[in-house]
This record gives structure tokens, C-alpha cells and sequence, in this order.
């Protein structure tokens, strides 16, 4: 196993053994931190918001999503199909259905999502001081972000999956921001 897959498995280890009730308010400090992030947005509405459903205890961001909701701000989730992975605007939190590796996707009927450069919000296994990320080792939002640079890319994590540094290869996109239970690091644009 290499050195990456190593620090990925140890940091999601870590990261299960959290209990429910301790990942649910950590979660609520890091979407308390994102929500005073985007609300000093001038172009929220117009931008929009592209997040992600949480799977076993990722950071969840689900009381962030109600609200920019109520503030009918466009919001879009990814759906993946074979190697790629594309977002859908949603009109409401009922539009999903489970999808591969059990993740939540928005349905059928949900659009492709046109909002090049709106704030995406992105999981992972471990993010480091510098904006470099390991997610899960598919390469999906790599990809994605690939074609479309404009994006805003903020990930979050818990603090116990931060790094001070991990090695990056030519292909993985840094995260301009990322979010944490102690606050938002913003990074080299």
C-alpha cells in the first residue's frame, strides 16, 4: 500500500470511529462557519451553491443547504455515472435517490446545473495547510474541476483531517478554501 492510500485509510479510520453525536456538532460548527462565508456573498444567488450529500460521518452540510434553500439560492448536487461525475440543480431536498456507492444523487429529472462559477463544496479523506486534497481515490471531482476552473472550491473536513502537508500529484486540484470546526483557511488562488 502506498504512502497515500496509507494516510487516506488512517484519516477515514479516524474519522468513522467518531460517534454520531460528536460528527453532528462538528458539523454544525463547519456549516455555522460556511453559512458566514457565503452570506458575505454579494452574488450567492447568482452564482449558486454546489454541495455534496454526506456518506458515512463526511462533514455534513445538510442545515447549510436548508437555509440557502429558504434564501432561494440555486443549489446542484453530483450524480456519477461510469467515470465521470456531473451536478444537477435541485429544487428541493426530496429530489434525490440513492445512487452508486450508495451516495445520494439527484434524480433523474433534475437538470445538468450551468453555474460556472458557483461556490462548490467538496469532501474528502484528508486536506493539508497548503489547499491540497486526497478524496477517495476515483478521481471524480479531480476531473470535474479540471473542466470547469472557475468554480469556487471550498472543502471541508474535520480538524483531525488536516495535514500540515501531503504530496500532491500533477492531477489532483487544490481547494481554494477549506472549512473546519475552528474556522475557514483560505489558500493561494
Amino acid at each position: 500500500m502506498g504512502r497515500k492510500q496509507q494516510i487516506r485509510k488512517q484519516h477515514l479510520s479516524e474519522r468513522s470511529a467518531l460517534s454520531e453525536s460528536v460528527a453532528e456538532q462538528l458539523s454544525a460548527q463547519i456549516s455555522a462557519y460556511s453559512r458566514e462565508y457565503l452570506t458575505g456573498q454579494n452574488n450567492l444567488r447568482e452564482h449558486g451553491v454546489y454541495g455534496y450529500y454526506p456518506l458515512k460521518k463526511e462533514v455534513s452540510l445538510l442545515h447549510l443547504y436548508a437555509w440557502l434553500s429558504a434564501e432561494h439560492v440555486p443549489l446542484a448536487f453530483p450524480r456519477v455515472c461510469g467515470d465521470t461525475m456531473e451536478f444537477y440543480q435541485i429544487t428541493s431536498m426530496e429530489d434525490f435517490t440513492e445512487g452508486a456507492f450508495h451516495i445520494m444523487e439527484p434524480q433523474m429529472k433534475c437538470p445538468v446545473a450551468d453555474f460556472p462559477k458557483a461556490y462548490c463544496f467538496v469532501p474528502g479523506s484528508v486536506f493539508d495547510l497548503t489547499g491540497n486534497r486526497y478524496g477517495y481515490g476515483k478521481g471524480y471531482y479531480d476531473r470535474y474541476f479540471a473542466q470547469h476552473e472557475k468554480l469556487i472550491r471550498i472543502g471541508t473536513a474535520y480538524e483531525m483531517q488536516v495535514e500540515e502537508w501531503i504530496e500532491a500529484e500533477e492531477t489532483d486540484v487544490k481547494m481554494q478554501f477549506l472549512v473546519t470546526e475552528t474556522g475557514i483557511r483560505t489558500f493561494d488562488r
